[in-house]
């Protein structure tokens, strides 16, 4: 597996289980300061993963 393909999926899972996990980010229905800086994150892996020549994924 590439760099950036882990990168991306490392990105992707934090993100995922944070977001089914974090009290604060069901309580409000919206996404929490921390779920926020965790989707960039996993933006800048998958905007990354394209240059290096991946094939586009699918998100949920």
């Amino acid at each position: 597996m590439s760099s950036s393909t882990e990168a991306l999926e490392n990105a992707r899972l934090t993100y995922e289980q944070h977001a089914r996990t974090c009290r604060q980010c069901h309580a409000d229905g919206a996404a929490c300061a921390v779920a926020k800086h965790l989707l960039r994150i996993y933006n800048n892996a998958r905007r990354d993963h394209m240059r290096a020549g991946g094939q586009a994924t699918a998100t949920s």
